[in-house]
């Protein structure tokens, strides 16, 4: 998934930051999840789950996605996201 951060003046490692809430809502395009009559692929991001903000490091006074992200999607069953590459990548699956 590609995400937009919406605090594009705060950089770690010469690219933006990922701050609360910028995930929830995210598109999500690709998802793995099968479609049959008891499931429905997953399209967007819903929530992050403890521990995946940093406690105290934020940016523009929201707190920083660290790689420990996890997060589910609206998919039925509700699917988990998770950092594969910290900096780069975040997957929904």
């Amino acid at each position: 998934m590609v995400l937009t951060p919406r605090t594009p003046q705060v950089l770690a490692n010469g690219a933006p930051v990922v701050c609360e809430p910028d995930l929830v809502g995210a598109p999500i395009v690709g998802c793995v999840q099968p479609v049959t009559p008891a499931t429905k692929p997953c399209t967007l991001v819903v929530s992050t789950l403890p521990g995946s903000a940093s406690l105290r490091v934020t940016a523009g006074g929201r707190p920083v996605y660290l790689q420990t992200l996890s997060g589910l999607t609206d998919g039925v069953p509700p699917g988990p996201i998770f950092v594969v590459n910290p900096g780069t990548t975040v997957q929904a699956t």
